[in-house]
């Protein structure tokens, strides 16, 4: 967790995760609303990162840590370290592999942005609490996984809410 005071502040803490969190989404009603053209998106991203690729007994598992700061003029800065993997933006859509491929970034379950580096730069995020999730996924998007659980790391950035104190 980040958490961000109103002299801003941050003290960071994080949790590792290799567990999944099983999401079903759906509509009993015959009467459903079409999609609009970001949730047709998010719905593809779906489709391409919700296959596995299980990093192979005796092979090296990749590792994942991440950390959020305040950019010094607007936004956040996301660091997300490596080991064992390789950020391959030119192999993306090529042969998967176990020890390369990209990152992906989730704000509040929300898919972002593919991640091609340790560094990336954040918008500004809504006030109270924010969770970002980042996965490593292999060159055909397949997110990877170690005994049957995702590779990713989940931190929570605070974000001060001044109308919070008036209320």
């Amino acid at each position: 967790m980040a958490a961000v005071d109103a002299t801003g502040g941050v003290t960071p803490t994080s949790s590792s995760s290799a567990q999944s969190d099983a999401q079903q989404t759906g509509s009993d009603s015959a009467e459903a609303i079409a999609p609009t053209e970001k949730e047709r998106i998010s719905t593809n991203h779906d489709i391409y990162h919700s296959k596995a690729l299980e990093v192979p007994a005796g092979r090296p598992v990749p590792a994942i840590t991440v950390s959020v700061e305040p950019d010094i003029e607007r936004g956040w800065n996301l660091y997300v370290g490596v080991a064992n993997f390789d950020f391959a933006p030119d192999k993306v859509g090529g042969e998967s592999s176990t020890s390369e491929g990209h990152a992906y970034l989730y704000v509040n379950d929300k898919p972002m942005q593919r991640i091609y580096g340790s560094w990336t730069h954040l918008p500004e995020l809504p006030p109270g609490s924010n969770e970002i999730r980042v996965t490593l996924n292999a060159n055909r998007h397949e997110i990877l996984t170690t005994q049957g659980a995702p590779i990713q790391e989940t931190v929570t950035v605070e974000v001060y809410d001044p109308t919070a104190e008036s209320q």
